[in-house]
């Protein structure tokens, strides 16, 4: 196939050939037309940075079934997940339908079950006890110890931990309870004597920093609170934060909105269509009905703010929060690069940084939850043939669009075949839903 390799030489075109699953040659061949609409781009897959499988994406809080998850994100050309909530909970289902169904499957890292606070003396518990999937709660150092066995045993490769009181601006009231310092303090280094990553979860400057100065390098979300200054981000050397705009979005959605946005390409074919049904008759956002339209929206112009400012200075991971309701699997990194680029597409170097991040980064992030060396060389002779084909920036389309093909070790993915599972799965008794 002749295509464009913007992570080898974006001047370029190459012949790239595969033979049993790795790319068997890489060859220059001919000069980039930087005006070329047609000629494809080769990326490695995109990955999902966090997500959360045992959660109710649907308005109607019914949990698709873990083998329709994997299939949708494959149908947007989603070949690796990290898993940030509760996948013990679906692990079963997500491996059958690797086993049964004969079709590429993406590769997912999970933590287990996060580690949250106890109740505190306010009556407020921590955050992720108002999740429908279980969370461990730490009260003591030796904790844990059986926190991370418990997990391991489960298939974790790394640990989340959820740390924050809820607040997204800085009159926000205090909405949950957070592990005491003390206990924090320990828990990057514990982790790492078990040989896992520590991810944390965390909303504030005040929440960042102060997770950062007890070891935490990799936090769930950008900060949503104010936007970081130049001195915050010489402090946080080494930070990177996972972008999440897609899982906040939709408290303060329009109707209008959400029809606009789920009619991107693939929505259709793979999501649950009683969801349009649902926010076409929606009349007012739901900030508005929770009464936290105003500090979303703020919110969500910081975590914009600082996502880019991250990405600037290749601290960003992208994912999006899915499993909240309204950001569904496959669908919402798409729409999560869309809102990352917003009005600046055209803006020299965004749209191969936005790609780079979702893919070749993120990769070695997800390497790095998974436990082993991050990959190198991955389109490279010898390595595995796992990409995506994507038009070309002079074609003009958003980063939402869909690949124009998916190779998963050699594979190609068929989303006829795809949609065709999605559809036989959705048309059971249970249509197409689990109960955990």
């Amino acid at each position: 196939m002749r295509v464009a390799i913007p992570e080898l030489d974006p001047s370029a075109l190459y012949d790239v050939t595969v033979e049993d699953g790795h790319f068997s040659s890489v060859r220059a061949v001919a000069e980039r037309d930087e005006n070329d609409a047609d000629t494809p781009e080769l990326w490695p897959g995109f990955v999902e940075a966090h997500a959360h499988l045992a959660l109710p994406a649907n308005f109607d809080d019914s949990l698709d079934d873990p083998r329709i998850s994997a299939l949708q994100y494959l149908y947007h050309g989603i070949t690796h997940v990290a898993d940030l909530f509760g996948f013990p909970l679906v692990k079963d289902g997500w491996e059958q339908g690797k086993r049964e169904l004969g079709l590429p499957w993406p590769e997912v890292a999970h933590c287990g079950y996060a580690a949250t606070a106890t109740k505190d003396i306010d009556g407020h518990y921590g955050h992720g006890v108002e999740f429908p999937a279980p969370v461990f709660m730490l009260s003591v150092q030796d904790d844990l110890d059986t926190v991370l066995a418990a997990n391991k045993a489960r298939g974790a490769t790394f640990l989340k931990v959820m740390y924050t009181e809820g607040a997204e601006q800085p009159e926000s009231s205090k909405r949950f309870s957070r592990l005491p310092g003390n206990l924090l303090a320990h828990v990057p280094r514990v982790a790492a004597e078990h040989g896992l990553k520590a991810v944390i979860d965390c909303n504030t400057r005040d929440e960042v920093m102060q997770a950062y100065a007890f070891g935490f390098r990799i936090f769930a979300h950008p900060v949503r609170d104010v936007g970081l200054s130049a001195a915050d981000w010489q402090a946080l050397e080494g930070a990177r934060f996972a972008s999440t705009l897609s899982g906040l979005r939709p408290m303060i959605m329009e109707r209008e909105d959400f029809l606009r946005e789920y009619r991107r390409p693939g929505f259709r074919e793979t999501q649950d269509l009683a969801n349009l049904d649902f926010v076409s008759k929606i009349e007012e956002p739901f900030g508005i009905q929770y009464e936290v339209q105003d500090t979303r929206t703020a919110a969500l112009v910081n975590m914009r703010d600082n996502s880019l400012a991250a990405l600037e200075r290749g601290a960003l991971l992208i994912g999006t929060d899915c499993g909240n309701t309204g950001a569904f699997h496959g669908d919402a990194l798409k729409g999560e690069l869309d809102l990352l680029a917003g009005d600046d597409l055209g803006k020299p170097g965004l749209r191969e940084a936005l790609l780079r991040t979702a893919t070749t980064t993120a990769r070695g992030f997800f390497d790095e939850l998974s436990g082993r060396e991050p990959a190198t060389d991955l389109i490279a002779e010898g390595s595995p043939a796992t990409f995506n084909l994507i038009d070309p920036a002079a074609a003009g389309q958003p980063l939402s669009q869909l690949p124009r093909a998916t190779y998963v070790r050699g594979t190609a993915v068929d989303r006829t075949a795809l949609v065709r599972a999605i559809q036989d799965l959705r048309s059971t008794p249970t249509r197409g839903k689990v109960t955990v």
